[in-house]
């Protein structure tokens, strides 16, 4: 029958053990901050042959979805996922011609941007080239502010990007451009 004593004492015991972990584990998640690189992905945009040379014009368009909270959430055990965001930053844009020749190119381009919104920042956010080089290149590296804030951007999933630019010369063949933004995205539990 004594025993019986025992079994109250032990469970109030575990129970208080095991609320003292849980709270413990709370306090370390919500001091663990992660710096995670992200890429949206390769998005092509298809380039239809194009004349006009006397402005600058949209040369292509593409869209994709990202599951930004899966992704933090792979990087973080599970800890962490989009609403831990604190900060979100660009630091690349590249984009690759699949099918570029000696005819139709980047060097057919005077100047180019890639622009990217998403359906949480429909406001798009947009990089450039102005004074592209006369050189024959299958891709390119767009230069990028470090500093701007995206973090509103990518609290969204669905992305639409834009190609654009201002021809040097008239392309005369459809090609295929993949576009990819590379992020720094800071996690702060």
């Amino acid at each position: 029958m004594k025993q019986f004593n025992f079994l109250p004492k032990i469970f109030t015991a575990a129970t208080v053990i095991s609320l003292l972990s849980v709270q413990s584990c709370t306090k370390i998640a919500s001091q663990l901050q992660y710096n995670l690189d992200m890429h949206s992905g390769s998005v092509t945009v298809v380039i239809p042959p194009a004349s006009n040379t006397s402005s600058e014009t949209t040369i292509g368009a593409g869209a994709n979805n990202i599951n930004v909270d899966s992704f933090v959430k792979a990087h973080t055990a599970g800890l962490l996922g989009a609403a831990n965001i604190l900060s979100v930053k660009l630091t690349s844009c590249t984009m690759t011609l699949e099918n570029g020749n000696t005819n139709n190119s980047f060097a057919n381009l005077q100047s180019c941007s890639a622009s990217f919104a998403s359906n949480t920042e429909v406001s798009p956010y947009k990089t450039s080239l102005v004074s592209n080089p006369d050189v024959f290149s299958t891709s390119i590296s767009l230069p990028v502010d470090t500093a701007a804030e995206l973090k509103n951007y990518l609290l969204g999933n669905q992305y639409n990007y834009t190609l654009g630019g201002k021809l040097r010369r008239a392309t005369t063949d459809t090609l295929k451009c993949t576009i990819n933004f590379h992020y720094r995205l800071r996690v702060q539990g």
